[in-house]
């Protein structure tokens, strides 16, 4: 085996110099070489597209001419104003079918939604506390983390995804403009408390016992109206 030591700028060139050369084409090698783009070239790409640019070309001023004609600095007439107006109230109306939370109930984030602030870390240490086996795990996402959890004798399984690092204590989500909610901008501890929940990994009664009871105002309603839910349908959820 050779022990010659090889830079990397010789061993591009040998690799460059390597590479086959077309077979059965008319092709010139000048006409190789554009086909090939600006890969080989040593000007800027943007450079070359532009002296590409035949601006000589009638149908290309022609086009660029009718292009101007429909663009306009004037102010929209009021006609148009109106008709802006009902077709975003009308978007507005459809955008309902797909508000399952609506920003009303974050109108006071952040404030109560914000709560008691927790560390994941301190978040999985409770969890243990209460006697839940479970551990993180690497997320795709860099800012959350995976909780994968045990149940006795069954294999570990994801329980939800946490965020990574300090947590509000109620999930704050992101809206559109038409007030349908995109993702959560933050994630909310009590978020992951109610999916373990709901899941029957740990009791309601544990959860409050060593997290604590939420409290009853507007912004914690959604998560009590859910527990509660469960427990009227006589789910595993009902405190014993």
């Amino acid at each position: 085996m050779s022990t010659e030591f090889v830079s990397n700028e010789e061993y591009m060139q040998r690799w460059e110099a390597a590479a086959p050369s077309p077979v059965h084409t008319e092709m010139t090698p000048e006409e190789i070489k554009k086909s090939q783009g600006t890969r080989l070239s040593d000007e800027h790409p943007a450079t070359l597209y532009d002296a590409e640019m035949d601006l000589t070309d009638p149908a290309l001023l022609a086009a660029i001419d009718e292009y101007a004609k429909n663009i306009s600095d004037a102010k929209p007439s009021a006609q148009a104003e109106e008709e802006l107006a009902r077709q975003k109230e009308l978007a507005a109306d459809q955008a309902k079918e797909y508000q399952w939370v609506t920003p009303e109930e974050y109108k006071n984030a952040p404030g109560e939604r914000i709560g008691r602030i927790m560390h994941s870390i301190v978040f999985i240490s409770k969890l243990r506390k209460a006697g839940v086996k479970c551990w993180y795990r690497k997320h795709p996402h860099k800012d959350k983390i995976t909780l994968v959890v045990q149940v006795g004798v069954l294999p570990p399984q994801v329980a939800c995804w946490v965020q990574l690092g300090f947590m509000t204590e109620l999930s704050i989500m992101n809206f559109d403009d038409h007030g349908v909610p995109l993702a959560e901008r933050f994630r909310g501890w009590r978020t992951c408390l109610l999916q373990l929940i709901i899941k029957g990994i740990i009791t309601q009664a544990k959860a409050e016992e060593v997290f604590g009871v939420p409290p009853v105002t507007p912004a914690f309603h959604r998560y009590n109206s859910t527990l509660q839910q469960f427990r009227n349908a006589g789910s595993s959820l009902e405190v014993k």
